[in-house]
């Protein structure tokens, strides 16, 4: 049996303000043409299917007109993430279930959980696990974060346990593949830029060891990054987003996963998706940012700037050079340490350097020049401020 997993799609989410519909409908179009080039048996859609619990039209739109591209190629099994309305998906489950889409917007009782469906190469039993909403898993008000946390992932466990247990049921009765379908974060997985850890001060983790060894394939979602999940010994993996989403996702490829399940043993690859632009970070100063963009055509930008002073109309000036250049900073060069002074002979008591000695030394780190008119009005700046402190000092 041949699965195709993706998910995370975040239909409807923009960049800094750009729409990226067009370039989300490419990439499941690209997901599409492969699932009908490589024969699939059936589709796994991971979570996270629209970017906003608050429903855009046009994105929900694109996403039924991606799930029926998917559905006439083979059965469609869907769960809603933590992005998107649970109720929403849980009134459109009956009404999608005709044409080949089976999707769960909420956690259900394991008989309703687990879903059988046919296939060219015989029947799929695929457990359904939504986003499991903390506020809906019964945790014990007034419970320390640390204690909510641990009851989270011990009740996660539990709905995990039965899922496996009637999905393996169901395979050992009547024949086929047995697989995990879930939105969940388990604990070090990395997260979309790939440089730290991901264990969610967003709280609520589940352990790998929590995960069903005894099925044929875990497909979750959650993670933008592919990836395997760490310490899983079944076969399984985070399909990742098919597009980058943020300029944090901007050093690795976006792919789907193929698995293909042979008796008792599985295998997955990754397929590399090419319809999206790529997100490209660049550093340079104002005269070389045109260049470096040249590189990378096509591609949306996050320009840093280097700078010696801010610049009027930055912005402006930026995205003339840099067309698609969705975010702009500055960035100026770091403050040189100023070293130590030694006591000068006019310093008061002995104690340290005067402060006139002291200006004089800070124009000097600064590489500018103290003029004689400067220094006389420091001068009689300074002997007005100590007059002031010290109004007996005359007399």
């Amino acid at each position: 049996m041949r699965l195709l997993h993706t998910g995370d799609w975040h239909l409807g989410k923009r960049l800094y303000g750009a729409d990226r519909t067009a370039e989300a409908e490419a990439a499941l179009a690209e997901v599409v043409a492969l699932a009908e080039a490589e024969r699939v048996d059936a589709v796994l859609v991971s979570g996270d299917l629209l970017d906003r619990r608050l429903v855009d039209s046009a994105a929900l739109g694109a996403c039924l007109r991606a799930l029926e591209g998917l559905a006439a190629v083979a059965p469609v099994l869907a769960v809603a993430g933590n992005h998107d309305d649970p109720d929403l998906w849980t009134h459109l489950a009956p009404h999608l279930a005709g044409s080949r889409i089976h999707v769960a917007g909420r956690v259900r009782p394991a008989p309703e959980a687990v879903v059988s469906v046919p296939t060219e190469a015989g029947p799929l039993h695929a457990a359904l696990l939504p986003w499991p909403e903390p506020a809906r898993m019964a945790l014990d008000a007034g419970a320390s974060v640390q204690d909510a946390r641990l009851r989270y992932a011990d009740r996660v466990a539990a709905v995990l346990e039965g899922y496996a247990a009637e999905a393996v049921a169901r395979r050992r009765e009547r024949g086929g593949a047995a697989v995990l379908l879930g939105h969940l974060m388990v604990e070090r997985a990395l997260a979309g830029g790939g440089e730290r850890e991901l264990t969610m001060g967003v709280t609520y983790t589940i352990s790998s060891s929590s995960l069903p060894v005894d099925l044929d394939y875990v497909a979750l979602g959650h993670v933008h990054r592919p990836q395997t999940i760490p310490g899983l010994a079944a076969a399984g993996r985070y399909a990742g987003s098919p597009i980058a989403l943020d300029f944090s996702e901007d050093d690795h490829a976006k792919t789907v996963c193929l698995a293909e399940i042979a008796g008792d043993r599985t295998t997955h690859r990754e397929v590399p998706l090419s319809a999206s632009r790529p997100l490209v970070r660049l550093r340079g100063t104002l005269d070389e940012l045109a260049a470096l963009a040249s590189a990378h055509p096509g591609a949306w930008f996050a320009c840093e700037v280097e700078l010696d002073a801010p610049v009027p109309d930055l912005v402006r000036r930026v995205r003339e050079l840099v067309p698609r250049a969705l975010r702009v900073e500055s960035r100026y060069p770091a403050p040189l340490e100023v070293p130590a002074v030694a006591p000068a002979p006019g310093g008061a008591d002995g104690e340290g350097p005067a402060l006139a000695d002291l200006y004089a030394e800070w124009h000097r780190v600064q590489d500018r020049r103290l003029g004689d008119a400067q220094a006389a009005a420091f001068a009689a700046a300074l002997a007005g401020a100590e007059a002031a402190a010290d109004p007996d000092a005359g007399d």
